[in-house]
C-alpha cells in the first residue's frame, strides 16, 4: 500500500485518505500473457481489414504495374515497424509529461516489450485513460493523414502496415483502459511497466 500522509495534495502524489485496491500486471500470470496475445492475433486480422480497406478507399493504392514489393521493400517496412513501435511509446512518454510526470523507457527482455512508465506517478483516472489510448488514437491519425497525401503511392501499403501493427499493439493499453474504467472517476492509476496499480478512496 502507498500512501502519502501530507495534507497537501502535490501533483503525482497519492492523497493521504487512498489506498490500494489492485495490482496488475500482465506478466502476473501466464494465461494473462496467453489472452494477450490471442487478442492481439484478433486485432491484428481486425485492424489489417480496416486499414486495407482504408488504403483502397483513402489513399488509393498503386495500380497495376505500379507496386513491387523486393528485399528493399521488406527492409523498409521492418525499419517502419520498429520506429512505429518505438513511436507508441514515446507517445504515452509526451502525454505523461503532460501530466506533470518523467517518464521512463525501456524494454521487457522477457517478454520483449518496451515500455514507457513512470513509477510511483499517481494519475487520476481519466488522464490515465487518455495516456493509454494516445498512441492508438494519434499513430492512427497520422497514418490515415499520410495515406492520403500520399495517396497512389506505395507509401500507402507502407503506412497501413505501420497503422496495423500500431492498432494491433495496443491491445496491452486497451485492455488495462477496461481495467480501469470498471472504478470511479475518482480513482488514481499509477502505471508500471506491464501493469498498474490502483487507488481508491478508504471506506
Amino acid at each position: 500500500m502507498s500512501e502519502i500522509n501530507s495534507p497537501t495534495h502535490i501533483s503525482g502524489s497519492l492523497p493521504a485518505n487512498y489506498q490500494e485496491v489492485l495490482s496488475w500486471k500482465v506478466t502476473g500470470k501466464p494465461s494473462r500473457v496467453i489472452t494477450l496475445n490471442i487478442l492481439g492475433i484478433l486485432l491484428l486480422i481486425i485492424f489489417g481489414a480496416v486499414f486495407f480497406s482504408l488504403a483502397i478507399s483513402v489513399g488509393k493504392l498503386p495500380s497495376e504495374g505500379k507496386f513491387e514489393f523486393g528485399l528493399s521493400e521488406i527492409g523498409s517496412v521492418l525499419a517502419g515497424i520498429v520506429l512505429t513501435l518505438v513511436l507508441h511509446e514515446l507517445t504515452h512518454g509526451w502525454v505523461m509529461q503532460m501530466f506533470g510526470a518523467r517518464p521512463k523507457y525501456g524494454i521487457i527482455w522477457k517478454g520483449m516489450m518496451l515500455y514507457a512508465t513512470s513509477h510511483g506517478y499517481a494519475y487520476h483516472r481519466n488522464n490515465f485513460v487518455v495516456i493509454a489510448l494516445a498512441p492508438f488514437v494519434f499513430i492512427s491519425t497520422l497514418v490515415v493523414l499520410g495515406m492520403w497525401l500520399l495517396q497512389g503511392t506505395s507509401w500507402v501499403v507502407f503506412l497501413g502496415i505501420c497503422g496495423i501493427v500500431n492498432a494491433s499493439g495496443a491491445i496491452g493499453d486497451m485492455w488495462m483502459t477496461m481495467i480501469t474504467l470498471r472504478y470511479a472517476a475518482t480513482a488514481f492509476v499509477i502505471d508500471e511497466r506491464d501493469g498498474i496499480r490502483v487507488y481508491l478512496p478508504k471506506p
